[in-house]
């Protein structure tokens, strides 16, 4: 709890440092920004945002955070008085203005004066890509619902099988038996084992809410029982015995919207919850010692306001010290990482991709992709390669040609439909891991469907590691060429990604 608390008291006092008296209507306009920006996330460049985007959705939401209102935007306009009770407890948009107007034309002129008046679409990227041979893919309709809405895919080892969650709640391993389905209250968006009992993490609410409303099940003995409930919009667990006492703590990634947390159930008598990092966006925890003391530690992507990769190392027993590690600003839509030796020097690596593109400022970014942080050995990151893939969302980092160096495979829930749609699915071979050479191929055709989730596995038990994808098209907001009902094709809820090294 200590690091919670020291945690929660810098932001406080940051955010108030950021809004001192200091600051006034005559201080240069780079200041005021970049102080006022920095009381909740990195300062963004306003170069990497173009100038219609900030002024009609960026900065009347800043100004909102600021108590500030500009252009009579009301960020609470459209939602339900629930959903309002929620936020006002959170004081996110605060009742009384933190700046006055002189202040707040200083900062949106100087904004408005750095910004580009657009940012061009790379359309020469739908020539840089071979097509895949490493893979064949396998269209899989697992009901006759006319769209897809998978939320979830994961391999289980120990059955051989990949257990699939979707919208409806429903939860099936596929291959499918009868005896293998169970239905939730809300999509199922994690699936985890421990040491004697399933966990299945169901979200609530899907879309942005700050109402809580997700739950942990645990399945022991073939009882299911409710372990915790009430949750942020939890769209990660991990099940894992932190502290060697046998007993598995359960790591909860609850990325709520304008709040959200990591928070721990520790299971003893009864039920403990443990927050112990209050940021928006968690997304993914990786268990491991990564600094190689015997304790384990705790990896973890926030993807949201203060973005970027941290690492509670365990100090004591289940006490953590926070270090931020990567940094990224809150337009680059951090996504998901993954841990590898990339260069084999026994220290853990990044690689991380950057896409989510559905908040305030949408529009193809040239930033948005895939990138490798190597590790000094210190556990310090670097940035030592970077391949831009408009809207990366996942990625999957495993020997799939066999050859002994590690290949990614990419999956973009927000490719520019209207240029390379095909690059919803990226397949990077590598070439060459002493200089980051990749070799990027794709399918001839776009996969049909809008791919959210993947995992990996030997699925057909023939010595090399397939790929399982599940697409997700029940969404409110799509580019005017995307074809989200895919007309004339078959619906398509999963693709089996069979590997052809063997």
């Amino acid at each position: 709890m200590r690091s919670t608390i020291i945690f929660l008291l810098f932001s406080f006092f940051y955010l108030l440092s950021s809004c001192n008296e200091s600051l006034t209507s005559e201080s240069d306009p780079q200041v005021l920004f970049t102080s006022y920006c920095s009381g909740c996330h990195l300062t963004p460049n306003p170069s990497n945002i173009p100038k219609n985007i900030w002024e009609e959705n960026v900065l009347p939401e800043m100004a909102a955070r600021l108590g500030y209102s500009y252009d009579g935007y009301n960020p609470m306009k459209n939602n339900s008085m629930k959903e309002n009770l929620f936020i006002r407890l959170t004081n996110v948009y605060p009742t009384e203005p933190l700046l006055d107007s002189l202040t707040w034309k200083k900062i949106h002129d100087y904004v408005i004066s750095k910004a580009p008046e657009r940012i061009e679409v790379d359309s020469l990227r739908n020539k840089r890509n071979s097509t895949i041979t490493q893979f064949s893919r396998n269209p899989i309709s697992i009901d006759n619902r006319p769209f897809a809405g998978i939320t979830n895919v994961q391999f289980d080892k120990t059955k051989n099988k990949f257990i699939v969650g979707n919208v409806y709640g429903e939860t099936i391993y596929w291959p499918t038996s009868k005896d293998e389905i169970r239905i939730f209250g809300s999509p199922m968006i994690s699936y985890q084992k421990g040491n004697d009992a399933e966990y299945f993490t169901e979200i609530g609410y899907m879309n942005p809410s700050e109402v809580p409303t997700g739950t942990i099940y645990k399945k022991q003995n073939g009882q299911l029982k409710t372990l915790a409930k009430e949750l942020h919009r939890p769209v990660f667990s991990q099940v894992v015995d932190l502290n060697n006492d046998k007993i598995d703590e359960v790591l909860i990634c609850e990325f709520g919207n304008h709040t959200g947390k990591l928070s721990m159930l520790i299971q003893s008598n009864k039920i403990e919850k443990k927050i112990i990092l209050p940021l928006p966006g968690i997304t993914k925890t990786e268990v491991v010692d990564i600094n190689k003391d015997g304790k384990k530690d705790i990896v973890v992507l926030a993807s949201q306001g203060r973005e970027g990769i941290y690492i509670l190392y365990q100090e004591s027993n289940l006490d953590f010290r926070l270090e931020q590690v990567i940094q990224m600003g809150s337009e680059y839509g951090s996504s998901w990482f993954e841990l590898i030796d990339y260069n084999g020097d026994d220290h853990l690596d990044i690689v991380m991709v950057n896409g989510d593109n559905a908040d305030y400022s949408i529009f193809p970014k040239p930033y948005h992709g895939v990138r490798i942080f190597i590790n000094n050995g210190k556990n310090k990151f670097e940035e030592k390669w970077f391949y831009p893939i408009y809207g990366a969302t996942r990625v999957l980092a495993n020997d799939y040609d066999l050859d002994g160096d590690i290949d990614l495979a990419v999956m973009s829930f927000f490719p520019t439909f209207d240029y390379v749609p095909e690059e919803n699915f990226v397949y990077l071979e590598n070439k060459n891991p002493e200089n980051f050479t990749f070799e990027a191929s794709t399918f001839a055709e776009q996969l049909t469907g809008r791919l959210l989730v993947m995992d990996d596995g030997d699925f057909d038990q023939d010595g090399d590691v397939d790929i399982m994808l599940g697409s997700f098209v029940l969404i409110p907001r799509t580019s005017k060429k995307e074809m989200i009902n895919q007309s004339g094709k078959e619906k398509v809820d999963l693709f089996l990604l069979e590997n052809k090294s063997k």
